[in-house]
């Protein structure tokens, strides 16, 4: 069977066994973050389904605490990330980062994003995925499990940009490097050309807008454009975001483009709207008014491709799941113009591509 490796920061707690982190927060803070790989086998022959074979958590020790004061500090995202490098130059790869939704434990996340390394990759566009892990429940008790990964997702913003600032610094270091080698009249290291994209998906969409206002926080409100390409998947996230200052109204400046998948068939999202007493879900609706939506923002309707085998998903998991959708992402990713992706029909009043179904 063949098997992919994704690598994952995770600010969840740490227990002892094969799978190394549970359902809550860090013990030692929601900002403490924790950095590995994990490998997953692929489908193959007759195992239809991906499968976690190992975790691998990179060594890191804090001065004051994890060890005394005077002890050498070592940082887990610095072997995570010369790693992946090292892989985005290898394969000529792009990098998705990656925020899973409610219910999600970390096993489930890690399946998730091999899935998506797996399905989203074309040859010509191979693709390397980071997962950020936040502590989702892995349940789906209604409403008490909700309102936990809720405000887990919540507490979680701080870390997540905590992990975001990481991550760019680390590819600006290669850049600075490369300068300084060529200035020198050095060998430079290798390139790393490769483009930075994020897929939030349901509730991951909610940890964004929280992980995007801490950005904008630290960055006296306004920030740099870190990614080329951002997917707003099945949004558990008020249609209103695009409006709001502290929603997403802002988000658009941290990328090139902003992608808007929905479905107004999507059950999950509807039980969400009418037990949770929220407003329409961004997910379900697409945004509320189109009056000052930027043009950076593309709207993707995937109504007619929403379903999935299993009944239990809700129409809820198209954008890894149906092949209209994966084919879809695939062109955007390609950087094919929206209006020149095929299967899509424009639809004037919702200013929203329609996939068609096959």
């Amino acid at each position: 069977m063949a098997d992919c490796v994704v690598r994952f920061v995770t600010n969840r707690e740490e227990v002892k066994g094969k799978i190394p982190f549970g359902s809550g927060l860090n013990q030692k803070s929601p900002l403490y973050l924790r950095y590995g790989s994990a490998r997953v086998a692929l489908p193959q022959g007759k195992q239809k389904d991906y499968v976690l074979k190992s975790v691998a958590v990179a060594p890191e020790v804090m001065p004051g605490i994890d060890a005394p004061l005077n002890t050498l500090a070592k940082f887990g995202s610095s072997q995570v990330y010369a790693e992946l490098q090292a892989e985005l130059i290898s394969n000529n790869a792009d990098l998705l980062v990656f925020l899973h939704g409610f219910a999600c434990d970390f096993t489930t996340a890690m399946l998730r994003a091999a899935e998506l390394k797996h399905r989203w990759s074309t040859p010509e566009r191979p693709l390397e995925v980071a997962v950020f892990s936040w502590p989702a429940d892995g349940q789906m008790v209604p409403l008490l499990h909700y309102s936990s990964d809720r405000d887990d997702a919540r507490s979680s913003a701080k870390a997540i940009a905590r992990a975001l600032h990481r991550l760019v610094e680390s590819f600006r270091a290669l850049d600075q490097a490369r300068r300084d080698a060529i200035k020198n009249r050095q060998a430079p290291p290798p390139s790393c050309g490769a483009r930075l994209h994020l897929v939030a998906h349901s509730m991951g969409n909610y940890a964004l807008r929280n992980a995007f206002q801490a950005l904008r926080s630290d960055m006296g409100g306004k920030v740099p454009r870190l990614f080329d390409t951002i997917f707003l998947m099945a949004a558990d996230e008020d249609n209103d975001a695009f409006e709001d200052e502290g929603k997403f109204m802002h988000l658009p400046d941290l990328a090139h483009s902003v992608n808007v998948y929905f479905a107004q068939n999507d059950g999950a999202l509807i039980i969400s709207d009418i037990t949770k007493m929220h407003p329409d879900r961004l997910g379900t609706t697409g945004p509320r008014t189109l009056s000052n939506l930027p043009q950076k923002v593309t709207l993707v309707d995937c109504a007619n491709v929403a379903s999935t085998a299993s009944v239990d998903e809700a129409n809820h998991q198209y954008y890894r799941q149906r092949p209209e959708v994966i084919a879809d992402v695939q062109a955007v990713l390609a950087g094919q113009v929206p209006d020149q992706i095929a299967n899509r029909d424009f639809v004037p009043n919702k200013r929203a591509f329609r996939i068609r179904a096959k």
